[in-house]
């Protein structure tokens, strides 16, 4: 399946500040190596922004909106993301283990190379985006819409896909042990032969030559 991934919009030149503001929206700034840990953003708009090494632990981030940003190698852990939207948006090497996005919505949004145990996107609806090079194990992905989005080479180890379609999802990169999900939405995921194998245990099957 291809995927319509847009890199974020950022502006020619950024404006660096050494401090978060007490702003509530922050356009075309650069923000590195500031520590954010339980600060309450809830609501905060970023736009044409970049994030660089930021500690973001335990954040309010609740129903934020990000446009055109780029998050690399920050830490979220903890962080709470519920009902927030991102589009255009990018979360390179970040650190999210325990993350909260449930409700999100991510547009044309990649994960690339993040550690996200425990991360949270029950209900997050995912269009044209991609998670690549990720540690998702115990990760919850209940009634998670992925629309025209991708799993690419992501350890799915004892994660929870229940009521999550799978069709067109290609997952022959990825792997998983003890995968929790519901039979029927297995329908037209693309797995290779080990991994249907895998999955026939689901079934009660029992495989013999």
């Amino acid at each position: 399946m291809s995927i319509r991934l847009e890199e974020p919009r950022l502006p020619e030149a950024l404006t660096a500040l050494a401090e978060w503001p007490d702003e509530d929206e922050l356009i075309g700034v650069l923000l590195e190596d500031i520590d954010l840990t339980g600060r309450d953003l809830h609501g905060v708009e970023l736009r044409g922004c970049v994030l660089r090494r930021c500690r973001l632990t335990d954040c309010n981030l609740r129903r934020a909106g990000l446009v055109d940003v780029l998050l690399d190698h920050c830490d979220l852990s903890g962080a709470c993301l519920e009902d927030a939207v991102c589009q255009r948006t990018r979360f390179d090497t970040c650190r999210m283990t325990g993350a909260e996005l449930s409700g999100a919505i991510l547009r044309s949004t990649c994960l690339r190379g993040c550690k996200a145990d425990y991360l949270n996107l029950s209900r997050a609806r995912l269009e044209h985006s991609l998670i690549a090079g990720t540690v998702l194990r115990e990760a919850s992905l209940e009634e998670t819409q992925l629309r025209q989005s991708g799993l690419d080479d992501c350890d799915l180890t004892r994660a929870t896909l229940h009521r999550t379609p799978l069709k067109g999802i290609d997952l022959r990169s990825s792997r998983w042990a003890a995968l929790t999900v519901d039979i029927p939405d297995l329908r037209g995921a693309v797995v290779t032969e080990q991994q249907a194998a895998q999955l026939a245990g689901l079934l009660g099957l029992v495989i013999r030559d």
